[in-house]
């Protein structure tokens, strides 16, 4: 008898933690498409630094850029928090310049301005459509012909 006992806590034990990741799992989808969400910025701002180079290699110089945010802030939560490509918010001669679009639905606006002498590549997404803006920036200088970056990310994952 007292196996039998043991055996009906096991099951209901084993029946409350099955509950418990079938509470969780949502949560950790949320979790896991905030992550992948996330990544789109830094690897078009990494394409962004990569043109940059180019040209900081080819001029000496950084580029004097100021465009965007294209497309303006806001434009994908008011599309259902994608933005399906749209070539003509690409045809600025700034984007050409550095050579860049977006030919894919995406999550973040982008922006290229000079401060000073440093060029700033910025993204900005609001992947819940909650208010709270992800942001991240590349703070380009040169320092003795050397270009250097800085990144800064305020809530990669909203």
């Amino acid at each position: 008898m007292q196996g039998r006992a043991l055996w009906q806590r096991v099951r209901w034990v084993l029946a409350l933690l099955a509950l418990c990741a079938l509470a969780t799992c949502p949560a950790a989808q949320r979790r896991c498409a905030a992550r992948r969400d996330a990544g789109e910025a830094p690897v078009l701002l990494r394409y962004l630094v990569a043109e940059v180079t180019a040209q900081v290699a080819a001029t000496g110089k950084l580029p004097d850029v100021n465009v965007g945010p294209t497309p303006p802030l806001g434009t994908c939560c008011a599309a259902g928090s994608t933005c399906a490509p749209d070539p003509a918010w690409w045809r600025d001669p700034g984007w050409r310049a550095l050579r860049f679009s977006i030919d894919d639905r995406h999550r973040f606006s982008y922006q290229v301005r000079r401060d000073g002498p440093a060029l700033v590549l910025t993204a900005t997404g609001n992947r819940d459509c909650d208010g709270v803006l992800a942001v991240v920036e590349v703070r380009l200088t040169l320092d003795g012909g050397r270009l250097v970056e800085t990144w800064t990310r305020r809530d990669p994952y909203e």
